[in-house]
């Protein structure tokens, strides 16, 4: 027979109370029903923890030695169903996110700080990183979901469409080609091209829509963060491409952006989670925080370059 919580909050009444009429009364019991609580409670235990006499009820020594664990016993029980509660109030938790570098920075701020006022114990991580690493983060579990383009021959993992954006031309304000409505891949790739790295998706999509109008690059420089692409651009160095959703990051007063004519590159991006696994609640909640505000926050500027998916948030990806 195993001792229950239940009983050793009857023997921490009546340690306290000293009467079984008084413990039971307080523990909402009938006597009968408590004295039977305690006569279990000593039974698994092996010793007798109450001395009775007619007219009182005190501890023994094995009682007394049982006090202060008991205590301690209760303690512990209540404290971790009081933290049970409070991660199921989202007050408490983890949530992990691994996304594109580029929405890491433009896409993620928003919803961080929307998200910490509302659960300021929440601990979250996010893990800007190139599209590989995102794809391994989610699979191996050390995030709760990522934020990508969808991944090719990953059958462990799902996809779901989140926002489709296009890549357009980033010019300084007093380059030629701003004065246009409109630029082509032609009129870029005559002037000094600055793209991001091949190992970047963000590349592989340039790639294609330069090969799709039938043009050989001619690249003058390759770097790997939009900090740089924006500050060479700045510095009259060259022009660029990237995608609509960068442009919080990359523009700055004396850089514009101008849409691209001929093939339209367009990108979709998604949430990619495990299959077959829940989402935390925290991490539920964090989703539904994004779904919230990244359609209403500092993309709503670019509403004709960057379309958005109607769809809830998926507490699990089953």
């Amino acid at each position: 027979m195993h001792a229950t919580i239940k009983q050793v909050e009857n023997f921490l009444a009546l340690a306290e109370l000293g009467s079984f009429s008084k413990a039971a009364h307080h523990v909402g019991l009938s006597q009968p029903a408590f004295s039977l609580s305690i006569q279990r409670l000593e039974d698994s235990m092996g010793m007798k923890l109450f001395q009775r006499t007619s007219r009182t009820v005190f501890l023994t020594s094995e009682g007394q030695t049982f006090l202060p664990l008991a205590h301690r016993l209760l303690h512990g029980w209540r404290s971790t169903f009081s933290q049970m509660s409070d991660v199921a109030a989202i007050q408490h938790g983890r949530a992990a996110v691994a996304a594109l570098p580029s929405l890491a920075a433009g896409m993620l701020p928003d919803v961080v700080a929307r998200f910490a006022v509302d659960h300021p114990l929440v601990r979250l991580v996010i893990c800007d990183v190139l599209h590989n690493n995102v794809v391994a983060m989610v699979r191996s579990g050390q995030v709760d979901f990522g934020i990508s383009v969808e991944p090719t021959s990953e059958p462990d993992i799902a996809f779901q469409p989140l926002v489709h954006d296009k890549i357009v031309a980033i010019l300084r304000k007093d380059h030629p080609l701003a004065k246009r409505r409109t630029v082509t891949w032609a009129e870029l790739n005559a002037e000094k091209l600055i793209l991001m790295t091949q190992t970047t998706s963000v590349r592989q999509l340039t790639d294609r829509a330069l090969e799709n109008a039938q043009i050989t690059m001619q690249i003058a420089l390759e770097v790997d963060q939009l900090a740089t692409i924006s500050g060479l651009v700045q510095a009259g160095f060259g022009v660029s491409a990237l995608p609509a959703l960068c442009l919080p990051v990359v523009i700055r007063p004396d850089l514009t952006w101008r849409s691209i004519t001929g093939p339209e590159a367009e990108r979709s991006l998604g949430l990619l989670t495990r299959r077959q696994q829940d989402l935390s609640l925290a991490a539920a909640s964090f989703l539904a925080e994004l779904h919230r505000t990244i359609p209403n926050g500092i993309f709503a500027a670019y509403r004709g370059l960057i379309r958005f998916e109607n769809s809830s948030n998926p507490a699990s990806s089953r």
